[in-house]
Order: structure tokens, then sequence, then C-alpha cells
């Protein structure tokens, strides 16, 4: 056969339905191999971006975190160190007044006895 006549359509189907049915399956075939195609990219480019946001973004969102915490458990500590000279603050000025109170006693009965020990000097 000739070139020629496979363009005169065959009298077995005149209208060309077969050839038809044939670029249409072709046609469908592409298109699915197309799909196909496009598919496997946009998994491919999935997988990058996952792994950029696992690995990269959200890794270094946890890192930075981290070193908030980190710095934030410091100011803790520093501010319980604080709190810790306050108390002690407290308890000196608390025991303070006592011990004052204790000195200012212990002056007066020491100027009561020299005032005593004079009046018995001649």
């Amino acid at each position: 056969m000739s070139d020629d006549t496979k363009l005169i359509p065959s009298s077995d189907d005149p209208l060309g339905i077969n050839k038809l049915a044939v670029d249409y399956d072709y046609l469908m075939y592409k298109i699915d191999d197309y799909v196909q195609s496009i598919q496997l990219q946009t998994h491919s480019i999935c997988m990058q971006h996952d792994k950029v946001i696992k690995e990269e973004i959200i890794e270094g969102i946890i890192d930075k975190n981290i070193a908030e915490f980190k710095a934030l458990l410091e100011s803790c500590n520093e501010l319980e160190n604080y709190f810790d000279m306050l108390e002690q603050i407290s308890f000196i000025s608390d025991t303070f007044r006592q011990r004052l109170d204790g000195i200012c006693n212990e002056l007066k009965t020491l100027k009561r006895g020299k005032v005593q020990r004079q009046d018995l000097r001649p």
C-alpha cells in the first residue's frame, strides 16, 4: 500500500471513525502522559518545599525559640537572685532594730554603771 491509499478512506470506514478513534486514543495517551509528568514535577517540588520547611524554617524557628527560652531562663535566674538578696536585706533590716535596741540598752547600762561608779568615788 502506498501513502496515497492511506489518505483515501477505505470502503469499510467511509466517515474515518477508526482514524478518529486512533487519534482520540493517542490524544488521551499524550494527555495522560503530560498529566503524569506534571504530577511527578509537582510531587518533586512539594517534597523539596517540605524539606526546606522542615529542615530550615522549622528548625530555625525551633533554634530561635530555644535561644529565647534560654535567655528567659537566665533572666528568671537573675531575678530569683535579686529576690534572694531582697529577702536577705529584709532579714537584716528586721533584726537591725532588735540589735540596735540591744546595743542602746547595753550602752545605757554601761553609762549607768559609769555614773554609779563616779558617785562612789570621793
